[in-house]
């Protein structure tokens, strides 16, 4: 039986799903109503700001998207600018270390320094965690985990395939935890405020701490560095 890296293990992605469900409701209430997570949402609301003549409120949408774009171009080349090629282990410490820094902002200062650094978070997180046991999902937004968890569901039990029927489930978890996340960040943004930002950061510190001592240290190869697209492209084309 193949071993599974630790840094794709159910584990490391449904703390990193639930973390991700907590920062979508977290800018979202407490920061200006910007998800940052994903953009597609932001790339609408800035088309409708703009129209509607509010350039100061698209601004709040650009910022995001750019700083979105900036975290998925260094994943991107992260392994050329770490040479040690454990990115999952660095990546999580940013995120810590973010994540803590955040919980300091004076909650008179602008949203723009919370949603920004977030969004570019986001991206790096969505770019580097990109397969659990052989599921190539994501832990920042569920549009495509859904997609995959219902394809795989019917494929399965179409073809008796015990295979698509456990990537199903891998979807499902990985849903449920962002949704778990999502449920935490609503109930303690209101009272904790920025504070609440502390609870991501805690959930990461074991998991960092376990990727230091169990994580690949290895080189990966350089198929390993495809990114989420691909993958999802890939999936596509051996389906048809």
């Amino acid at each position: 039986m193949k071993k599974i890296p630790f840094e794709n293990s159910m584990y490391v992605f449904a703390t990193f799903a639930a973390v991700g469900g907590f920062l979508e409701a977290y800018t979202y209430l407490l920061h200006g109503g910007v998800f940052c997570n994903a953009q597609t949402g932001n790339l609408v609301l800035l088309t409708l700001r703009l129209f509607e003549g509010s350039f100061a409120d698209a601004a709040h949408y650009l910022y995001s998207i750019l700083a979105y774009l900036a975290g998925i171009f260094v994943s991107a080349v992260m392994a050329d600018l770490f040479k040690n090629n454990r990115p999952h282990l660095i990546v999580t410490g940013i995120e810590i270390v973010a994540f803590t820094a955040l919980s300091f902002i004076p909650a008179r200062a602008s949203d723009w320094y919370t949603y920004v650094s977030v969004a570019f978070l986001c991206a790096l997180q969505y770019n580097i965690f990109t397969e659990c046991r052989g599921a190539a999902l994501s832990t920042t937004f569920c549009t495509n985990n859904m997609r995959q968890a219902a394809l795989n569901l019917y494929r399965g039990a179409k073809s008796k395939d015990g295979e698509k029927l456990k990537k199903s489930g891998i979807y499902a978890l990985v849903i449920l935890f962002f949704a778990a996340g999502a449920a935490i960040g609503g109930l303690s943004s209101p009272y904790l405020g920025n504070d609440s930002i502390l609870l991501c950061a805690a959930a990461l510190v074991p998991v960092f701490i376990l990727l230091a001592v169990f994580g690949n240290k290895k080189p990966p190869e350089k198929a390993d560095r495809t990114l989420p697209s691909d993958n999802f492209t890939k999936q596509k084309n051996a389906a048809e």
